[in-house]
């Protein structure tokens, strides 16, 4: 994994300066510590730069930007291309011949052959922009599930791309301010929906995407959706699920070994649950008797918290790992939230990022450069308890309602809305969307509901935000499965939703930026191209067999240790922030708040934020909501 750039002219004819290159490139320096590159343009009209961590071809013939050897094509690339061995020896029988050992030369001559659709060849995870000389044409691309982030912008007659928002403010009286819109959807999503960013004009590439810009007809195509996560309708609907399990089994066996590929060592993040399990017993077959090196972290000084950090150490050793484990508590927390905030590059608002970053910072300091983990098993094979309970109010509650008409449902609404439970606020939102004819959303990841987030909002801007709802952001994706796949299963459509926003947008984004702070990048084998495309295939009964979560890779896990270990009540991997925003966390809330007095209180209440820390830590998710606000703080501080 690396960092990439570029600038490219379009209704500006200025030659692009190396030194706003250079600074755009440095800022992303921690992504790519084994080496800097720059490519301009003869006529100066485009520029490329890149940020090289070396993990294919550690030689200097892997250096980017990298070009054909007529020096026409020129790609600078951040991510893996698992199945380039297959694609070199398929573009060498056509007669190309490659200069290097890398997956970049790879995609070169792929365009070549291929063209503007290149990149429907490639199995991995990637963010690329590739320059054509010929056409004067750009393409952007990122990879289908989000793996690698792409941020872009037009500022000054130009066209700039990144793979950090950070990169692109170093351009030169580019705007900093803040887009309203999509700080109120980051209340409820924990990060701004795509294509939007906290920052007006800056924007990023969503998942499965690309962008093509023109400097010959001076403008830029819109943004092209090249793959969707929808379900196959058609599918067949087997009766014996075993051959279904026999699939499984073999595709994942196939991702786990496509990205065992580097010239660096590979370890795996363990927490000792299943998706975590299965990586590490995988991996291990394919390299005994070499042992795999493991990486946890726990939490200490966290109350009644329990962390899987003791019993991770324990399946290490019976899988025979060689385990490494870091404990942190709100010290460590509070002594580095400036620079997560900064790492974080736009708020990634799941605490998870804090321990990220601990367990990653460990890994390389035993000298590992590429880390497996687990994201997209739960989001695939509906392996969160909410999921389950999300059918069941679908089914008991949102179907009965949508035979009453919609003012029931606002009346019921607004009743509830006078109590303060924890318990109603989900079934109060559920009833106002209702109302509004709006559709049942739901997800694994929600801060605020739209009646909540009025309360914690200044004044000024809950009256700009008066007509805003978030639902909106969300909308277009339950117009296009429905468009698509009217016979979608419920699940079906929570899993596109899913896939669309909260997996590339926060769980992979967390992953990136926590990892690459520490020049780390992090494989996600259950995201492979196969095995997405094989979720989003089998029928909702399989998923759920006999009742049980996430049951089909559950019993695959099973087969390789003790069913007891697999079938235990899934802990998750979290945080004790209600226990310390009770304590040094919800000092430090505060004293955030008057130190940042002029922004904070031109979007929040200060009294309600004061009120919910002294009386509103019933619960994890009330610590949750606080968590949201301290670490948007927390960002804006160092932007």
């Amino acid at each position: 994994m690396c960092g990439i750039a570029g600038i490219i002219n379009l209704q500006n004819s200025r030659p692009v300066e190396p030194a706003v290159l250079e600074s755009m490139s440095g800022s992303m320096a921690h992504r790519g510590p084994d080496g800097a590159g720059f490519w301009i343009q003869q006529d100066g009209q485009c520029g490329l730069a890149h940020r090289r961590l070396s993990i294919l071809d550690l030689s200097d013939a892997g250096r980017q930007p990298m070009a054909t050897e007529d020096q026409r094509v020129w790609i600078t690339f951040n991510g893996e291309i698992y199945n380039y061995p297959n694609l070199r020896r398929d573009l060498e029988s056509k007669g190309y011949r490659f200069r290097s050992n890398t997956d970049t030369e790879a995609i070169l001559y792929l365009y070549r052959e291929h063209g503007d659709r290149f990149f429907e060849f490639l199995d991995g995870d990637f963010g690329i922009g590739l320059w054509d000389s010929d056409k004067q044409q750009l393409l952007v691309v990122r990879d289908r599930a989000g793996v690698k982030p792409v941020y872009y912008s037009y500022v000054d007659g130009r066209f700039i791309f990144a793979s950090e928002i950070k990169a692109l403010l170093k351009y030169p009286g580019i705007n900093k301010s803040l887009d309203n819109e999509s700080f109120y959807h980051y209340l409820t999503f924990l990060v701004a929906p795509p294509p939007t960013t906290l920052i007006e004009g800056i924007y990023k590439l969503p998942a499965a995407s690309s962008l093509t810009i023109s400097r010959v007809e001076m403008q830029r195509s819109e943004t092209q959706k090249y793959w969707l996560p929808l379900p196959n309708i058609e599918q067949e609907q087997r009766q014996n699920f075993g051959a279904y399990d026999e699939e499984l089994e073999a595709i994942f066996s196939r991702s786990v070994k496509k990205r065992l590929m580097a010239d660096v060592p590979v370890g795996v993040l363990f927490s000792g649950g299943v998706d975590s399990t299965l990586n590490l017993c995988a991996f291990s077959k394919l390299i005994a008797p070499e042992k795999v090196k493991t990486f946890t972290v726990g939490m200490s000084n966290a109350g009644k918290f329990h962390d899987d950090a003791g019993f991770a150490k324990t399946m290490a050793n019976r899988i025979g790992s060689e385990h490494h484990e870091i404990y942190i508590s709100d010290d460590d927390l509070l002594r580095t939230a400036l620079d997560v905030g900064h790492y974080q590059d736009e708020p990634i608002s799941d605490p998870v990022a804090v321990p990220l970053y601990f367990v990653t910072k460990l890994a390389k300091e035993h000298g590992v450069t590429v880390l497996h983990a687990g994201e997209g098993a739960d989001e695939l094979f509906c392996g969160y308890k909410n999921y389950r309970r999300f059918i069941r109010h679908n089914e008991t509650l949102w179907q009965p309602l949508s035979k009453l008409p919609r003012w029931v449902s606002s009346f019921a609404a607004s009743s509830l809305a006078v109590s303060s439970s924890p318990r109603h606020r989900k079934i109060r939102d559920v009833l106002a969307r209702r109302g509004k004819g709006q559709q049942f959303f739901m997800s694994s990841a929600v801060a605020y509901y739209e009646l909540e987030k009025q309360k914690m909002l200044s004044p000024e801007l809950r009256h700009a935000m008066a007509s805003a709802d978030s639902f909106n952001a969300v909308a277009p994706y339950y117009e296009q499965i429905l468009k698509d796949r009217p016979d979608a299963s419920f699940l079906q459509v929570l899993t596109y939703i899913e896939l669309q926003l909260r997996l590339p947008e926060l769980l992979l984004m967390r992953a990136d930026k926590m990892s690459m702070a520490n020049s780390v990048e992090i494989r996600v084998p259950f995201l492979d191209r196969d095995l997405m495309d094989f979720a989003m295939r089998v029928p909702d009964a399989y998923k759920l067999r006999d009742g049980v979560s996430k049951e089909p890779v559950k019993r695959f896990a099973a087969k390789l240790v003790d069913a007891r270990d697999v079938y235990k009540p899934k802990t998750g991997f979290g945080v004790p922030i209600q226990q310390w925003f009770k304590g040094q966390l919800g000092d430090a809330l505060m004293d955030l708040l008057g130190s940042n007095r002029g922004t904070a209180d031109q979007l929040f209440d200060r009294k309600a934020i004061e009120h919910h820390l002294r009386h509103g830590l019933r619960t994890g998710n009330e610590a949750f909501q606080l968590w949201v606000i301290y670490n948007f703080l927390a960002w804006q501080q160092g932007l």
